[in-house]
């Protein structure tokens, strides 16, 4: 992986990209249990629910999944797809 510092520092120009990452580094402490909105028991990890980084964010989930994404992008954020 190459590690690309423009795409990195773009990434963390946006404050509420930069809390996202924040939050994350304690899903514990950031956001409630999560996984119960999956059909499916799922093992996340310690991973958090877009829904959840969304209502804390209170930004629309289209904004949210852009963030992640520009975050994903940087090499700042693995993801894993489970259920919808």
């Amino acid at each position: 992986m190459d590690i690309d510092i423009i795409e990195i520092s773009k990434a963390l120009s946006n404050e509420t990209r930069l809390n996202i990452l924040k939050w994350l580094k304690d899903p514990e402490g950031n956001f409630p249990p999560q996984g119960g909105c999956l059909s499916e028991p799922v093992d996340l990890k310690g991973g958090v629910c877009v829904s959840s980084i969304q209502a804390k964010a209170n930004l629309s989930p289209s904004t949210v999944s852009n963030y992640l994404d520009t975050l994903q992008r940087a090499g700042l954020l693995p993801s894993e797809r489970h259920g919808k």
